[in-house]
């Protein structure tokens, strides 16, 4: 079994991000109104301080955290039969025998920092989409897609299964953001 590592964050990572900056937002207006009722209850300076710096630590310790989980990498492992890849303990596998065909595409995103990615997507018989993605410059992009370079693992794993299953690659597609 073949395996590398690639740049990739679940999408529910991201989710779990957004909820968490919403209960900030929710703890920070509970913090600001409890220091607020007791400093003019108290006459305490001290009061509008706290509720002014404790919520921005825990934004700075939240996004501490993020760019932490954001560092981990993904471990790919395949062979001819099935292709796996974990990120931390979450775990996604196909079978080659239940995925109907396999592409892959450029984005260019900047909602979440980054400004290209090379994602190989994976459309399974039951209809699901399973989708594995690195972070990459463009450049390194166009080259190996241009058969240039041999250094992005993606590339090389789809050019694995277009060897092993051609009649299931439909190569690139087109992406809106690129």
């Amino acid at each position: 079994m073949k395996k590398f590592e690639v740049n990739y964050l679940p999408p529910i990572c991201y989710v779990i991000y957004t909820v968490v900056v919403v209960l900030w937002f929710i703890s920070w207006f509970v913090i600001a109104t409890i220091c607020a009722d007791l400093s003019i209850s108290r006459n305490d300076k001290d009061m509008e301080l706290i509720a002014v710096f404790l919520p921005v630590a825990i934004l700075m310790i939240i996004i501490f955290i993020f760019k932490c989980f954001e560092s981990i990498q993904t471990t790919v492992e395949y062979d001819t039969d099935k292709i796996k890849w974990k990120w931390l303990r979450i775990e996604y596998t196909a079978n080659f025998s239940d995925i109907k065909s396999v592409n892959y595409t450029i984005i260019q995103r900047t909602r979440y920092g980054y400004n290209h990615r090379f994602e190989i997507v994976f459309c399974l018989k039951n209809g699901e989409e399973l989708r594995l993605s690195d972070r990459l410059e463009l450049e390194d992009i166009d080259n190996g897609i241009n058969g240039i370079t041999d250094d992005i693992k993606l590339m090389q794993l789809y050019r694995f299964i277009e060897n092993v299953y051609p009649e299931k690659c439909t190569g690139f597609i087109k992406n809106n953001t690129y």
